[in-house]
């Protein structure tokens, strides 16, 4: 058998070894879960990864990302191969570190990650797009969702610019007197991802 046909399961035996020396996620790491920065919205989704938390995983796209693939709560396990098929380099990312975090505009950033062991020197982009919403919930369930810009339904007081109001249109067949809890937010989520070929992988580049 030739050395050319060994690459691919060589390559496999070297992620495996790789996966198993990522420790699994701690209580504290899942309490840390959240998307209120770009970089806790990407450890976040190192948490998943790690734990094999495809609903995390999920909740860690953004919505743009999410719409590109077409992808959604029920296909995202089946579309998580492909994902990963194009994007062989996200397989690392449980082990990767953040070496640079950039703002590309008020609601645009891209987090430098770099996986260095003995097996492996890999660095990726990971983009983040920040979403607006607001959320109603009756007791337990999610009465109403929706994207919308922050700027637009919260408001300061022109007397006291240090009172804050919202403004949340509530539809037709949700009663507001039921409302148990009203939220709005800015939360970060992954936009995309991609790789940085390395010194030797550019200069064979024709």
């Amino acid at each position: 058998m030739s050395s050319t046909s060994n690459r691919p399961r060589f390559a496999a035996l070297l992620l495996a070894l790789a996966t198993a020396c990522v420790a699994p996620p701690t209580a504290e790491d899942y309490l840390a879960v959240g998307f209120r920065s770009p970089e806790q919205a990407f450890q976040s989704y190192q948490t998943a990864f790690a734990g094999n938390q495809i609903d995390l995983e999920y909740r860690s796209l953004g919505r743009d990302f999410r719409n590109a693939q077409g992808i959604d709560g029920m296909t995202y396990r089946l579309a998580r191969e492909q994902i990963l098929k194009e994007n062989p380099f996200i397989k690392w990312v449980a082990a990767g570190d953040i070496i640079e975090s950039k703002a590309l505009g008020p609601d645009r950033h891209r987090l430098t990650i770099q996986v260095k062991n003995w097996l492996t020197d890999t660095r990726f982009y990971v983009y983040l797009q920040r979403e607006d919403f607001f959320e109603a919930w009756v007791d337990e369930r999610s009465a109403f969702f929706d994207f919308a810009s922050f700027d637009e339904h919260v408001f300061t007081d022109e007397d006291d610019p240090h009172l804050l109001y919202a403004v949340a249109q509530a539809p037709p067949e949700v009663d507001p007197s039921e409302i148990t809890e009203l939220n709005f937010g800015r939360e970060w989520r992954i936009a995309g991802f991609e790789s940085i070929p390395t010194e030797s992988s550019a200069s064979s580049t024709p």
